[in-house]
């Protein structure tokens, strides 16, 4: 499958019979953005900050490389490129916001992997600005952690994300840079 032919209305199935909705054979909920804005100033509000980002960026990575692996298993993209981008296209379906490759260079040869991507219409963001106000750091952590997860699982390496600027703190999208562990060490 290539990225250009990923339908969520054709891909989804609605079974409010039994209530359920399937994405393959794996099941979805569809939820309010409200409802993940709560979760994280609950979050917040119950342990701190520092909690909260680290829980939302490690339940992030998890879903990145199950849904990584979802693609690669029920729907065969054609190689590695088009596996890289259904990631990207199921953000903009699933309404999380419109991610935009910027730079992206892998040389397996070298160990060399960086991916930037400019994250317009973050729902996060969205959601931190209404509950919490403007934002002195990057708030996206769940999304930080997702295309993280995403690209480590299609590219078979130990790669982090991080969030370096973010719609929350008054910019005009989200920027996100994926690299090896190793290179933010550096």
């Amino acid at each position: 499958m290539k990225a250009s032919e990923l339908n969520l209305r054709e891909a989804l199935h609605f079974e409010p019979e039994h209530g359920r909705i399937t994405f393959g054979s794996h099941r979805m909920v569809l939820v309010e953005t409200e409802l993940m804005g709560s979760i994280v100033d609950a979050m917040i509000e119950v342990g701190d900050t520092i909690m909260a980002k680290a829980l939302l960026y490690r339940c992030g990575d998890t879903a990145g490389h199950r849904l990584a692996r979802v693609f690669r298993d029920e729907f065969q993209p054609e190689n590695q490129q088009e596996w890289l981008a259904l990631g990207p296209t199921m953000h903009s379906w699933e309404g999380v916001g419109k991610p935009s490759l910027t730079t992206f260079e892998h040389d397996p040869t070298q160990a060399h992997f960086l991916l930037e991507v400019q994250f317009a219409n973050s729902y996060l963001a969205e959601q931190y600005i209404a509950s919490q106000g403007v934002a002195t750091e990057p708030v996206c952590w769940l999304l930080s952690g997702y295309i993280g997860g995403y690209c480590a699982e299609v590219f078979g390496l130990d790669l982090v994300c991080r969030e370096l600027s973010c719609k929350a703190q008054g910019e005009p999208y989200c920027t996100f840079v994926v690299k090896p562990r190793t290179a933010w060490l550096t």
